[in-house]
């Protein structure tokens, strides 16, 4: 058992290692990239809800978002209903890069390259009954 779990931890790393690489090659880190395709294209997303999602201290979200914002990436709003919120939107350029970053990674097959069709399905299927038992960041965030 514990062979299977540092088998497990390896891959995981693995995995880590192969999305820093694919961020490095779009110019951001990887905790950018997250940033990123956690918002949506045309969505506005206040700052705090970000975090929340992110499972962020909303301080270093602001270093992280200043960043991309410096990249042309994201752009801040002031919500209409209450001047003091800031929201976040993507950019044309933020979504350029988190739509090479994905077609990048998704067609990379990396770790997961001696893999076949079956086996593949088989992991998603795993990895699924694992993920319902865990919480989300979101979920993890609520009281």
């Amino acid at each position: 058992m514990l062979g299977a779990k540092l088998g497990l931890l390896s891959v995981a790393d693995q995995l880590r290692q192969n999305w820093g690489a694919h961020a490095a090659a779009v110019g951001l880190s990887p905790a950018q990239v997250t940033a990123l395709l956690t918002l949506n294209p045309g969505e506005a997303v206040p700052m705090r809800s970000l975090a929340a999602r992110l499972d962020y201290d909303a301080s270093n979200l602001s270093v992280l978002i200043d960043r991309l914002e410096r990249r042309g990436a994201v752009e801040r709003r002031t919500e209409p209903g209450d001047r003091r919120v800031k929201a976040l939107v993507l950019t044309p350029e933020g979504e350029r890069l988190r739509a090479t970053f994905w077609h990048a990674l998704t067609e990379d097959p990396g770790p997961l390259a001696p893999l076949g069709d079956t086996d593949l399905r088989g992991l998603a299927q795993i990895l699924g009954v694992i993920g319902a038992g865990a919480p989300s960041r979101a979920d993890a965030a609520q009281p």
